[in-house]
């Protein structure tokens, strides 16, 4: 990571306090003797960060006497690279092995327990950046996910990529934050382990094709169905079961990335209709309405805490 903070650590003291600042407040207990020991990096990249552990035989544990109302709501996606890894949440229990994948929701009690040592490499991005996909995906934690194709082969490049080397400030940055998070909704999101193996890889295709185009206008399920060679009819049935319908999820996604940009300082001269049709949606007309309904927030709002945010930044050295 080109501006990674890395941290050797001697103790499970000290890797509990770091593990508790990057991710939330949690217990770490290890079996000892040796003594325990921990290398601990991460990298913020906009809203997501992400995080590489290598660390010695302990269980880390978050439950109810270490969550708070206070807590910053952030959903886990941990690739595992090495060793013996086990995972629990919500009744759900996962060994896991090198090069698969595993989820946790920070909004509910967790133990993760690494038998010898481990190494992996942890994603957190805020629930709220998720959407509507957030319970979905926290439907499937602590089940695993193999890295080795389909989306979480792209998953395990795209994080090995943060991993190494992150794009200095700017518009860069935050295309990879919103590509890292694309990638996660495409890989857990609409998807319940029944369904986890019907048409999957075709699902997250599509939706990997689509989170790539929503500036184009003309996205719409017909396009989208004769670029995948099915039927318009095929295309809505993949998505049956889901908690939205294609077209309503596809204008969940770009009311997403409009609701970022009216937030951001960096789009504080850019007109909202210049923002709208950014993301393809040429007309603004029922924008606000639509923004009102998803978050509970009209452009008004979120132009106001754009500001906010904007005079925040206004050091007293700059004033």
């Amino acid at each position: 990571m080109t501006d990674n903070k890395r941290s050797r650590l001697n103790g499970t003291e000290l890797f509990e306090a770091a593990a508790s600042s990057l991710f939330a407040p949690l217990r770490v207990t290890d079996p000892g003797p040796p003594a325990f020991r921990a290398v601990v990096g991460h990298v913020d990249i906009g809203p997501v960060s992400v995080a590489r552990i290598q660390a010695d035989a302990a269980t880390v544990t978050r439950d109810r006497r270490t969550i708070s109302s206070h807590d910053r709501e952030l959903m886990h996606l941990t690739l595992h690279h090495r060793g013996a890894v086990t995972v629990m949440q919500d009744g759900r229990t996962a060994a896991l092995k090198p090069g698969e994948l595993f989820a946790c929701d920070n909004t509910r009690p967790y133990r993760i327990v690494g038998s010898d040592l481990s190494d992996m490499t942890v994603l957190c991005v805020p629930r709220a950046n998720l959407g509507r996909h957030a319970d979905p995906i926290g439907r499937r934690t602590a089940l695993s996910l193999s890295a080795q194709g389909g989306i979480g082969k792209l998953l395990r490049y795209a994080l090995s990529a943060a991993d190494e080397d992150v794009p200095g400030e700017g518009l860069a940055r935050t295309h990879l934050a919103d590509a890292l998070t694309a990638l996660l909704l495409a890989a857990f999101a609409d998807t319940t382990p029944e369904r986890a193996s019907v048409a999957s890889d075709l699902a997250d295709r599509i939706r990997v094709y689509v989170l790539a185009h929503l500036d184009n206008p003309q996205l719409s399920a017909e396009r989208v169905a004769g670029r995948h060679g099915i039927s318009v009819r095929h295309l809505h049935a993949l998505f049956q079961g889901a908690d939205l319908t294609f077209a309503a999820w596809v204008r969940h996604e770009r009311l997403l990335r409009i609701r970022r940009d009216l937030l951001d300082p960096a789009c504080a001269d850019r007109s909202t209709l210049a923002i709208a049709r950014r993301w393809g949606v040429l007309d603004a007309k029922h924008l606000g309405r639509a923004l009102k309904s998803q978050f509970g927030e009209t452009v008004s709002d979120l132009r106001r805490t754009q500001r906010g945010s904007q005079q925040g930044r206004v050091g007293p050295e700059n004033s």
